[in-house]
């Protein structure tokens, strides 16, 4: 009797004290639309020759995210695809015609949030990927849409039909263009193994998108950076024919003024960096930027940049400088707005390389949780099934049910790297040290291994058969083998950091 008191009073000083920390998030980001930052470097700016395509996804509240793998899928004349995040004014979701032939398979992080579900981050079979950032325009309501016009399916419709980078930047353009764009603005970087665009959409039908130069490399977190646009120049820029027209027509620019067309200026209304901007800015190039004038659209890194470097800043806190609240405790809980924040839900680093088949050359280095809290795990495009704990997870309303019932899943990733960054949290500066020994450990092995676990599986990819299998489909075997074991490696040293920190 004794023992059992002792475990509800422990289970009951768990959900008090996660609780808390969550009710704290959500408090906090309660006026906040997302804070996701995205950090992109060109190929020629690397030190392997990949493109690297790095991103914290951040968003309110609690959000359980889920990875899972669509297959390619025929479609025939005539189907319609459901906007699950439009309803029109009559009840009824908005709906877009669907391509005719097949789609292309893809691997999906998505949102379960407190309204439903919502697009997080994709990357296709070719190697295509995005994500978006919230970057809101000064177009006001009512927009120019077309039956409740687009929004979170853009970035599934770009790897469901794109090849390329640039395909994935005109399919967005021509969605635009023809349905409206049903949010105050978004930015979408889009990467393949070749190079990387960013697109930057305004609510209504206007958009824009400048190539990553090849040698340079492009740091945004909510704000429009696209700034100086030549349309002519389709290389390098591409966007609404009208886009400067449209401007000067609505008031908002003047070219009597003397000053030249600035799309971040004139569209979002941006005159200076915020501080997340300065932080990525400052680690990628050493230079200590003015926080009141505006960042340059792409920069010279110091340095060829590998993905270890894209994963320090996405876990960066601004320490070192005036701005690192560290060392007063818990960096995510505070009036500075940091790059790996309160509300990183997860991260990732696209690794694209075309120098190997995409199934191989492709990986992403995913983690769930906060990165400073959590550790990246590379997971091959090849991979043919998910670990399960990383498919599992579902939303629940904390503050709607009584302590001894709210929602924790021991079986889903999401919401065991979701207890451990709430029990890190509540002693930061004595738990993080002992995450990241185990944490940087683990990330030096598998850097360690990346070169001869790819030697192994170009090799079994090359050879026609192995007792009558298909060779690609067994080096796709093998990947998967090994992506699921660093995943759930992963995953039970954090239950077992759960057991360790619960009092």
């Amino acid at each position: 009797m004794k023992k059992k008191i002792l475990y509800c009073l422990r289970l009951g000083l768990i959900f008090c004290l996660y609780f808390f920390v969550n009710s704290v998030q959500t408090s906090f980001c309660e006026d906040m639309e997302h804070h996701c930052t995205t950090v992109i470097a060109g190929k020629n700016a690397t030190a392997d020759g990949s493109v690297l395509f790095g991103h914290n996804e951040d968003d309110d509240g609690i959000t359980v995210n889920r990875t899972n793998l669509v297959p390619r899928i025929y479609h025939k004349p005539g189907e319609k695809i459901e906007m699950w995040d439009i309803t029109l004014p009559s009840g009824i979701k908005g709906t877009i015609d669907q391509v005719v032939g097949e789609t292309w398979a893809y691997s999906a992080t998505e949102q379960i949030g407190p309204a439903g579900r919502f697009a997080g981050w994709y990357i296709n079979e070719w190697g295509v990927a995005t994500a978006s950032n919230g970057s809101p325009s000064i177009e006001k309501k009512p927009y120019d849409l077309t039956n409740g016009g687009i929004n979170q399916l853009l970035k599934v419709l770009v790897v469901e039909r794109a090849k390329t980078a640039r395909e994935g930047v005109q399919i967005i353009g021509e969605i635009i263009e023809k349905h409206g764009f049903a949010h105050a603005g978004r930015t979408y970087p889009i990467a393949d193994p070749k190079e990387a665009w960013i697109v930057s959409a305004v609510a209504g039908r206007h958009w824009v998108a400048q190539r990553v130069p090849n040698d340079q490399v492009v740091f945004f977190p909510n704000q429009y950076t696209i700034q100086q646009v030549n349309l002519s120049d389709t290389k390098n820029f591409l966007g609404s024919p009208d886009l400067i027209k449209y401007a000067i027509g609505k008031g908002w620019y003047d070219p009597a003024g003397g000053e030249p067309f600035n799309f971040a200026k004139v569209y979002g209304g941006y005159t200076h960096m915020d501080i997340r901007l300065w932080g990525g800015l400052r680690l990628l190039t050493g230079i200590k930027q003015d926080m009141s004038k505006m960042a340059p659209f792409s920069v010279k890194p110091t340095h060829k940049l590998s993905v270890k470097n894209i994963m320090d800043v996405l876990r960066s806190h601004y320490e070192g400088t005036d701005s690192d609240t560290t060392i007063n405790g818990d960096p995510h809980h505070t009036s500075t707005y940091t790059i790996c924040s309160v509300t990183t839900q997860d991260s990732f680093v696209m690794q694209l390389r075309s120098n190997m088949p995409s199934p191989i050359g492709n990986v992403y280095w995913k983690t769930h949780g906060r990165p400073c809290e959590s550790v990246y795990v590379p997971w091959y495009l090849g991979m043919l099934k998910i670990a399960m704990p990383y498919t599992t997870g579902a939303q629940a309303a904390y503050d709607m049910n009584p302590l001894d019932a709210r929602y924790y899943d021991p079986h889903s990733a999401y919401w065991v790297f979701n207890r451990l960054a709430a029990l890190v949290d509540l002693d930061y500066l004595v738990k993080k040290p002992m995450v990241r020994h185990v944490w940087d450990d683990i990330e030096a092995t598998e850097f360690a291994l990346q070169d001869e676990i790819e030697k192994t599986a170009l090799k079994i990819y090359q050879t026609k058969n192995y007792d009558g299998k298909d060779g690609r489909y067994l080096a796709n075997w093998f990947l998967t083998k090994y992506s699921q074991s660093l995943a759930l490696d992963a995953y039970y040293k954090a239950l077992e950091f759960i057991d360790k920190f619960t009092p």
